[in-house]
């Protein structure tokens, strides 16, 4: 096997994107009047391909552990730092699923509100998906930094996109100061974390961190400087899915930056964040999970409450959603922080995971369910602001009466995010819950069971004003086909998920075992 064989075998998502992000700006240049909708199509393909190749990917996948010695030196140098896992196949998929969904809406958006380098915008979104794939497969903390700039340089771009835009340009400022802020943090900690276990590599950190707990415990047995490292680096890991109290960016931003950009970056990026929380928090520091599981558990209930109380006084639609996504943040870290030496277990493959192991595949679950249902409530905003130009939540008034179906896909994922059955957020939350009463954090359970009904305050506030209230001026609204088939994809995506629990929940089961390799 040549070494571009190997190259191809373990990454080709991430070269297809490479290869056809290059296209885009290439074509661009040596045909600038072509028509500017094609180069949106072009990204729905090259999503689409994106696709076919993690799942050719899937397919050839070979048993944990099989072939390695067969590989050149170049593959396994590659490997080490980039992981070609189940797990990263999984949140792959939630990545370019998100993406894909961006770039249907982004097409009639653009063509409305872009009236320069469109081109540009494209080619930049798939090189900021090539980013986040990267953030998916890394073990390797310099990998990890890298990639995660990569994605946060291209996030920037795409958040001040709208340049005559005052809030625009607002939004990617913030975006950059608070992104450069929790990058300065994190390379410290990554540097306290090499200098006190001697390595970068995630899964070396692990077999460092292993052999301690049999002396003095886990609390005992790590150095204090690891620790220290680590909390440091939850700065940059949480600026990604915006955990508070790195959150003060995602208000502005969201309300800010174009409205297919606030989609990415509530949906994909976010999908990223939480695969490098698993990464760094499960597979890397596991073992040490005694000494930051409370700290954990305190920023999961502090990021719940405060997104999903700041959501009631919102009159921006947009603004309302980044509350709910930093509040959805909450939920997820409730998974991370009931891990357990059982998921440890299942990590290294010494045991298959039982049904009762339900903290870290929920997480996954969840991922997959949150993507589909805010892909959906976004792309009936970008239906409503497309013909009204307004993103205020008393533009819903009346909606059912002006758009039957935008209002009935915005309530059905509104619906889901609050977790009622049959939809995927019910489920996902019961996955989470369960796993915070399995470990003894019955107290954050019921945090989270509080805050879902919290939250359905403001939900079903903007639904009350779609079905109950008349509209300030009837209208028809236009039904762009694009938008509206990414809201119906997104709603539907939510529903079946939580119709097919089983094989969704088996799969991220699946994804889990033996994503960490000790030598030991």
């Amino acid at each position: 096997m040549t070494v571009w064989q190997v190259l191809w075998e373990k990454m080709a998502p991430e070269l297809w994107l490479a290869l056809l992000g290059f296209f885009v700006f290439a074509l661009d240049m040596a045909f600038p009047r072509l028509p500017k909708r094609n180069y949106g199509l072009l990204t729905i393909f090259t999503f689409l391909g994106a696709l076919f190749w993690i799942g050719w990917q899937m397919s050839k996948s070979p048993l944990p552990g099989a072939e390695q010695e067969q590989l050149p030196k170049i593959a396994l140098w590659l490997t080490t730092a980039f992981a070609t896992d189940r797990m990263a196949f999984f949140f792959k998929v939630a990545i370019v699923i998100g993406a894909l969904l961006v770039a249907l809406v982004t097409v009639d958006y653009a063509e409305k509100r872009f009236a320069f380098a469109r081109a540009e915008f494209y080619g930049i979104l798939i090189f900021a998906v090539l980013a986040l794939c990267f953030m998916a497969s890394a073990v390797e903390l310099i990998t990890l930094f890298l990639a995660v700039e990569f994605a946060s340089i291209a996030s920037y771009i795409l958040a001040a996109y709208l340049r005559d835009d005052p809030k625009s340009a607002e939004a990617g400022l913030k975006y950059f100061l608070v992104g450069a802020t929790t990058t300065a943090v994190a390379l410290y900690g990554m540097s306290l974390v090499y200098g006190s276990t001697g390595t970068t590599y995630l899964y070396e950190i692990a077999e460092k961190l292993t052999p301690s707990l049999g002396e003095k415990g886990p609390a005992f047995g790590v150095h204090a400087f690891t620790m220290l490292g680590l909390l440091l680096m939850l700065a940059m890991l949480g600026f990604k899915v915006s955990m508070v109290p790195v959150h003060g960016w995602a208000p502005d931003t969201y309300e800010g930056a174009p409205t297919p950009v606030t989609a990415f970056l509530s949906v994909a990026s976010k999908a990223a964040g939480m695969a490098v929380f698993l990464r760094v928090l499960a597979a890397g520091f596991g073992p040490a999970s005694t000494g930051w599981q409370l700290v954990l558990s305190f920023l999961s209930l502090v990021t719940m409450t405060f997104g999903n109380l700041s959501a009631l006084w919102q009159r921006n639609i947009k603004r309302l959603m980044a509350y709910s996504s930093i509040a959805q943040v909450g939920y997820l870290l409730i998974g991370i922080a009931a891990f357990t030496p059982a998921d440890w277990e299942i990590l290294t493959g010494v045991r298959a995971a039982s049904p009762t192991d339900m903290g870290l595949p929920g997480v996954l679950y969840f991922v997959l369910g949150y993507a589909f249902a805010n892909m959906a409530a976004f792309a009936v905003i970008i239906w409503v602001e497309h013909a009204t130009s307004s993103a205020e939540i008393d533009d819903y008034d009346g909606l059912a009466q002006r758009a039957p179906l935008a209002a009935t896909l915005l309530t059905i994922s509104f619906l889901s995010l609050i977790g009622i059955p049959p939809f995927a957020g019910f489920f996902g939350k019961f996955f989470l819950f369960g796993a915070a009463l399995k470990s003894g954090l019955a107290w954050l359970a019921i945090a989270g069971i509080i805050n879902s009904v919290i939250s359905a305050a403001y939900y079903l506030e903007v639904v009350r004003r779609m079905f109950f209230l008349e509209p300030k001026r009837f209208e028809i609204l236009p039904s762009p086909f694009l938008v509206s088939s990414a809201a119906v994809i997104g709603a539907l995506g939510a529903f079946l998920l939580g119709i097919f629990v089983n094989p969704a929940f088996q799969w991220a089961q699946n994804s889990l075992f033996e994503i960490v390799k000790l030598a030991s």
